[in-house]
């Protein structure tokens, strides 16, 4: 039984670090920068700019969305936007996260 709970935890630790969410749409980043403004930019100004993206949607009315940006190293990066529940921005985070295949 023991090694049962040993083999589900080492499943779902495995599992942990897949990406879950996944961006739909590329934008550059210079326009990810003037476009997002934490504390004043709202989910409408962000979607007329910059069109839909992947959304989560929490209980409490939070949203984090994820937009992808090309970098000049070939690497793919990540642009992540949490969202309020009063829809305006609260924090964003980007950053390379993979290299493209050539």
């Amino acid at each position: 039984m023991k090694w049962l709970v040993f083999a589900m935890l080492t499943l779902l630790a495995g599992c942990s670090g897949t990406r879950a969410l996944l961006a739909s749409k590329t934008v550059p980043y210079a326009t990810l920068e003037q476009t997002v403004q934490p504390g004043s930019s709202t989910r409408e100004q962000v979607r007329a700019a910059l069109g839909d993206s992947t959304a989560i949607r929490f209980d409490s009315g939070n949203e984090v969305w994820m937009y992808t940006y090309p970098t000049a190293s070939g690497a793919q990066g990540e642009y992540v936007i949490l969202f309020g529940g009063d829809g305006v921005v609260r924090k964003v985070r980007s950053g390379e996260v993979y290299r493209v295949a050539k």
